[in-house]
């Protein structure tokens, strides 16, 4: 798999950085880009940038290097527009819910202290929003971990929030995990029920591979099912019978497989279309010599002939 980090990558990790730089000289900023509940009126803007904000420079670096590899697995396959389109989705309806949240909290709370004016920042849910997008994209794909712990890519974002959640335990960074575990929902419910799929008028991933127990053990799914099934009549969002594969991961057999084949493709095309020329010359040259009155069944043989020879040809070739 031969795939170069893409130009919105690029651009992604240049933001993040940006925003880092803007905060560790001018840490006034975190004010109007954090999102901050008690201020997000007037300044909504943060409901976009605090997803973008990090302000730990080796989460930035992880952070960073992530969304590079990450990014050139999924963007060939949605295409720009739609990989921003996701991207935005992700960002404001973390944002959003993690408003909610503070203020439902804030409102049945005895005892919140300055809950409403807690800082909430970080790349971390746009981030498992992405690993939720390379399960969709390269369900079935192996990876090792540690060289030596195999596992498919279809577990990946369970893994991730094992690991981060973990982490922000470990180094009592609470404030991270609705972050994540909003990124991961959040990202599935869009590519689960809303995203167009490619070249129809269908909506959603109703494979197999993508159903809610499909991020967790395959023993866990007769229990997990029944809930999912529920919860998704509820809302008029059940799928007609499973795909036996997901639309972006079909895709992304030929977009990921073959990204240099392009040139030899239109190789095996040009060479296709003149093999198919000096046939049909060969043909028609033949054709001039022969008795008119004795030429029609002929000529319709011949027709025949040169019909299929040419699409063999273009099989052959293209």
């Amino acid at each position: 798999m031969d795939l170069k980090i893409t130009r919105l990558s690029k651009v992604i990790a240049v933001l993040l950085v940006g925003l880092y730089f803007l905060a560790y000289f001018l840490p006034q900023t975190v004010e109007y880009v954090a999102l901050i509940p008690g201020r997000t009126l007037p300044y909504v803007w943060n409901l976009f940038t605090a997803g973008l904000l990090t302000t730990n420079p080796i989460k930035l670096g992880l952070e960073v290097i992530a969304v590079l590899l990450l990014t050139r697995l999924v963007e060939p396959v949605y295409g720009s527009k739609e990989f921003l389109k996701f991207l935005f989705v992700v960002d404001f309806s973390v944002s959003l819910c993690v408003l909610a949240g503070v203020y439902i909290i804030f409102a049945i709370g005895q005892d919140t202290g300055d809950i409403l004016y807690i800082k909430f920042t970080g790349f971390h849910g746009i981030l498992a929003g992405l690993v939720v997008a390379v399960k969709q994209v390269m369900p079935e794909h192996e990876a090792k971990l540690f060289g030596f712990v195999k596992f498919t890519f279809k577990y990946l974002p369970l893994l991730f929030l094992t690991v981060t959640v973990g982490a922000a335990v470990a180094f009592k960074q609470l404030s991270d995990i609705p972050f994540l575990v909003l990124g991961t929902y959040n990202a599935w419910l869009y590519l689960r029920f809303f995203q167009q799929q490619p070249d129809s008028q269908h909506w959603g991933d109703s494979s197999d591979d993508f159903k809610f127990s499909g991020f967790f053990p395959a023993f866990l799914a007769p229990v997990i099912d029944p809930f999912g099934y529920v919860f998704a009549t509820i809302f008029r969002l059940r799928h007609p019978p499973a795909e036996t594969k997901a639309p972006f991961a079909k895709a992304a057999q030929y977009t990921l497989a073959l990204p240099a084949d392009n040139a030899d493709a239109n190789r095996r095309r040009e060479r296709g279309a003149k093999a198919l020329e000096e046939r049909l010359g060969m043909k028609k040259t033949a054709g001039e010599g022969e008795d008119m009155e004795a030429g029609a069944a002929p000529s319709t043989a011949r027709g025949t002939v040169t019909t299929v020879t040419g699409y063999l040809c273009t099989v052959l070739f293209a």
